[in-house]
């Protein structure tokens, strides 16, 4: 289907002024324009190849079947395959055959089949996947089933299909329902199950009354296998799809069967095997060698859906759609995803894309191995797959597509081009070509922006496009322009050497000013800086934050309602503004957020998956209109649809299994909690595994993991691709670790927890600190006891040692006192000893006075006896006599004696008392005798003293040693020295107690 002319010239000039537009404002991609609802766009869905190296089993599959967490379960050969997103789990029946059939009922059970075996496969507390057969529990043990080909889920029932019977399962019921031919296929379509038997036809079971009726015959059908029964346009209809190709219409109204379309050619070798209705209303039928046909409501067959001509085999045994609208294939050999769920789609992957321009019919793009393109046709249909080929002349690196007077501008390593579908013609002998704008205030002129500066182009009517000439001045590479408010003067942004202000001349002859900004006016750093028009103010991102310039000071200033949106410490590489958003790439990571909201909020999830795909400072984003938007990346050229609600859905993110390893042995843990919400492990553990899925994200999208473990982890790890984590030598405590999920496709997985506790050792277990705490409680009590004890010992120590103190003052007083009465003592007996002395020395000298005197009274007797004999009266003699007789009376006398006696007694007191006691047999002549003795008197000496003679003292000397019992040899004077102290003798101290 054409447009009318008119319709075509409307278009081009819309077109042609929003390019314009756009241009002006200085957007580098091609501007976004509204794309007639006529023309969709459809990319290709991912699809991703599953071999025998992915699930390690038999690559032939016959059943599908997901669980409400979006866990698949495969029928395979080897048995039941079970695919978390992450890891293979492969299921053995007890005899080992193929699993058949599957089915999740209402419950969330999963149901499988085999040869002579039914049963469900389930879950364990470990996340271990197992099968539990139920031929006891039903009775069926030793029975023949046969292999059990499909099974149907009914609320409150579950219904098996073999060749000869169906099983129907309600609980602990079981009711068999036999046929007397074949069940060639069953169905479940609107929650009602339907039966192709050989001979009756089409069967509908009434579960109440486990009852068939029959809904069309076998007749009707010309006894052709209907390999699928699905619902049709109309809610009374059926579309019946038979294994030779033919399909069918049935009429339920009126019970009419009508040949709706043949799919093969008379004679093709060709069979269709399964069949299904997807929720985008279009019918997949899976064949034998032609892979899968795929037809519109209207029967129309859709070839130029040729994505499935990239699957790995063409026999195609069953397909199934997932919850979320993708589609599994399972093959003769292996297993393939295409994601119809996804929000993007691959619409060229065949280069680099630099820049994309649409008009009214072709798509263009520029690429590093040149220009390619492709029609955009109205009467297309919804599904087709755009086909670009490669515009001839081009080949090569290519920058820029720009429209400008109606034609297609390619701006090129090798210089400017027009481009008119598959062909190309060049512009002069320009090379290196960035861009091509309008020159401001020029009808029909054009700046072209090239390796080495400036040219100028001209577009006339007659001759088309011709190159003016070079304009001198200004000699840089211009890939970042834009024109200034100021007509004539345009921003130039260089990667190293910063910003330039260029004015050309009114002539557009030369370039007639230059202006050189870098760090020096403002800027923090003349590097990777690039200029952009928003809201109607020209700014400039740098490294450091989002900058205007202020003319007036000639300066450039921080932009602070961008950098209080966009992170100043990321570089923003692209800004582009489009309808209600505003698009940005920043640090290699696009999204939008919307210009005039109170609050912008970043939407950067969604672009996950493109993160370093941009070409650096050329990065192409072209948005279609408020849902789509076209992203050129180094991978090709993708169209992401912006999903309805605002915020990305979540998904579950789950723990597949925690094992650890203890000695050599490896153990796993149960995934739920246990009764104190803490799975416990041994101390000797020395490693612990946790493995992540997130079933819920489609199987294609490359998943990222984030995990932090508590009190060992300060922070969430960063997001990573590995879906597990190890731990080692971990303390005995209580953990808990976080998880958390999220795919490139922006969605997030809710985060997930799992406690354990590592035991102690047993000395370090709760029971040994209780056996501590008891110990340690009777140790306390013990000490306290001994404490007390030895307090109550301490006090009375105390108390003694306070006695004793104060018996010691005592003493110490008595001691003073005593030493002082000793002082005083000593002082008196010093004073003794001296009076002693002189006294020993006064009664000496009277001694020996007393010794002179009796010699000179002795001696004067002598004289007056010859003085008597000489005289010669008697007159004279008898005076004489008196004389004598006086004299020799005085002589005699004791009274000088009595007087040495007492004076001698008062100085040698203890003497005369130890003489005494000792021998008490001595009279007053001997105990004198001993005094003359004990003063060292001599014989001679003594001899007057006694009035004796020598002789007679030595008589008296030697009577008194036989007194005192003396040796010959023993000194008397030593001896008698020895009875007492000596005077001089001081006393003896007390000792100290």
């Amino acid at each position: 289907m054409h447009m009318p002319p008119a319709s075509i010239l409307i278009s081009i000039m819309r077109s042609f002024l929003l390019s314009l537009l756009m241009l002006l404002l200085g957007i580098g991609s091609s501007p976004a324009q509204p794309l007639p609802e006529a023309i969709p766009l459809q990319g290709v869905p991912a699809l991703t190849h599953y071999t025998r190296q992915d699930f390690n089993a038999d690559p032939q599959f016959w059943a599908v079947t997901e669980d409400s967490a979006g866990v698949m379960y495969f029928g395979n050969n080897d048995g039941a395959l079970v695919y978390d997103g992450e890891r293979w789990h492969k299921v053995f029946l007890p005899n080992n055959s193929a699993v058949r059939s599957l089915t999740t009922d209402y419950r969330g059970q999963v149901w499988a089949g085999g040869y002579n075996e039914l049963g469900q496969i389930r879950k364990d507390a470990h996340g271990r996947y197992g099968y539990h057969s139920l031929l006891d529990s039903l009775q069926l043990s030793g029975k023949n089933l046969e292999n059990l080909w499909q099974i149907h889920a009914l609320p409150g029932t579950v219904i098996y299909r073999s060749f000869h019977k169906l099983l129907a399962i309600s609980g602990s019921r079981l009711t068999e329902l036999p046929t007397t031919s074949t069940y060639l296929h069953s169905y479940l379509v609107h929650d009602q199950l339907l039966v192709q038997d050989k001979e009756q036809g089409i069967l509908q079971l009434d579960l109440e009354k486990m009852k068939f009726s029959t809904l069309f015959s076998a007749k009707s059908l010309q006894h052709e296998s209907v390999v699928a029964l699905l619902p049709a346009r109309e809610v009374h209809q059926l579309l019946a799809v038979a294994q030779s190709g033919r399909l069918y219409l049935l009429d339920r109204k009126n019970g009419s069967v009508t040949l709706w379309k043949k799919l093969f050619t008379e004679g093709a070798n060709d069979q269709v095997i399964s069949g299904l209705r997807s929720s985008r209303g279009l019918y997949y039928l899976g064949t034998l060698s032609s892979r899968i046909l795929t037809l519109s409501e209207t029967g129309q067959l859709l070839e130029e859906e040729n994505h499935f001509e990239r699957l790995q085999d063409k026999t195609v045994l069953n397909l199934y759609e997932t919850s979320r609208g993708s589609l599994w294939v399972l093959l003769n050999r292996g297993l393939e995803y295409l994601d119809y769920s996804s929000p993007v789609s691959t619409l060229f992957d065949n280069a680099s894309i630099y820049d994309v321009l649409i008009n009214s019919n072709h798509m263009y793009l520029a690429t590093n191995q040149g220009v390619f393109y492709t029609p955009l046709n109205t009467a297309s249909s919804a599904l087709e797959r755009l086909r670009f080929q490669k515009v001839q002349g081009l080949e090569g690196q290519a920058w820029s597509l720009r429209m400008h007077q109606g034609e297609v501008l390619a701006g090129h390593d090798r210089g400017l081009f027009v481009v008119q579908q598959g062909s190309s013609r060049r512009i002069g002998e320009l090379e290196g070509v960035w861009r091509v704008l309008p020159a401001t205030g020029h009808h029909n002129r054009y700046l072209a922006c090239t390796y080495k500066g400036l040219y100028v182009l001209e577009k006339e009517a007659a001759s088309g496009w011709r190159v003016l000439g070079y304009l001198p001045g200004f000699a840089e590479s211009i890939r970042d322009i834009l024109p200034s408010d100021t007509p004539g003067t345009y921003w130039v942004c260089h990667g190293y050497k910063g910003v330039f202000k260029i004015t050309l001349d009114e002539e557009l002859s030369r370039v007639s000013a230059v202006a050189h900004f870098t760090d020096q006016n403002g800027l923090p750093s003349p590097f990777n800086i690039n200029v952009f028009r928003w809201e109607d103010q020209i700014v400039f991102t740098t490294n450091e934050g989002i900058y205007a310039y202020d003319e007036a000071q000639n300066q450039f200033r921080p932009f602070a309602p961008l950098n209080a949106i966009l992170d100043p410490s990321l570089n923003t590489r692209k800004l582009l503004q489009a309808g209600d958003k505003t698009w940005f790439v920043q640090d290699d990571e696009a999204g939008f957020f919307i210009t005039r909201e109170g609050k912008p909020s970043l939407q950067k999830e969604l672009f996950i998956q493109f993160k370093g795909t941009f070409n650096r400072s050329m990065e192409s984003i072209l948005p279609l209109d408020s849902k789509r938007v076209l992203l050129g990346t180094n991978t090709g050229l993708h169209l992401f649809t912006i999903p309805h609600e605002q915020q990305p859905r979540q998904v579950s993110t789950l723990l597949s299994s925690v094992r650890y390893q203890s000695g050599q042995q490896e153990h796993s843990l149960p995934l739920a909690a246990s009764t104190n919400g803490y799975a416990q492990l041994p101390h000797t553990t020395s490693s612990l595994r946790f493995e992540f899925a997130a079933p819920g994200m489609d199987n294609n999208a490359r998943v990222q993991y984030s995990y932090k473990l508590e009190h060992v982890d300060e922070a969430w790890s960063p997001w990573q691709e590995t879906p597990y984590k190890e731990y080692s030598h971990l303390r005995p405590g209580r953990y808990t670790l976080k998880a958390r999920s999220r795919s490139l496709l922006g969605v997030s997985g809710s985060e997930t927890l799992y406690q354990f506790e590592i035991l102690p050792i047993w000395y370090n277990t709760p029971w040994a600190w209780a056996l501590y705490a008891a110990l340690a409680v009777l140790l306390v009590g013990l000490l306290v006891f001994l404490i007390s004890r030895r307090l109550v010992a301490a006090s009375n120590k105390t108390r003694r040692e306070e006695q004793k103190a104060r018996k010691l003052l005592e003493l110490e007083l008595a001691q003073l006192k005593l030493n002082a009465e000793k002082e005083h003592i000593r002082q008196e007996k010093e004073l003794l000893e001296e009076d002693v002395i002189h006294k020993s020395k006064e009664l000496a000298n009277y001694t020996m006075l007393l010794v002179k005197k009796r010699e000179v009274f002795a001696e004067l007797i002598l004289d007056l006896r010859a003085l008597r004999e000489a005289a010669k009266n008697e007159s004279a003699r008898s005076g004489l006599r008196e004389i004598i007789k006086k004299v020799s009376h005085h002589l005699s006398d004791e009274e000088y004696l009595q007087v040495f006696d007492t004076n001698f007694e008062k100085i040698h007191h203890e003497f005369f008392t130890a003489l005494k006691e000792l021998y008490p047999d001595l009279n007053q002549r001997d105990l004198r005798l001993c005094a003359f003795v004990k003063m060292n008197l001599t014989n001679k000496e003594i001899s007057p003293l006694l009035n004796i003679s020598v002789r007679g003292v030595e008589t008296a000397r030697y009577r008194l040693r036989k007194k005192l019992n003396l040796e010959h040899e023993h000194n008397m004077v030593e001896f008698l020295e020895k009875l007492s102290p000596s005077a001089t003798e001081e006393p003896q101290e007390v000792e100290e107690t």
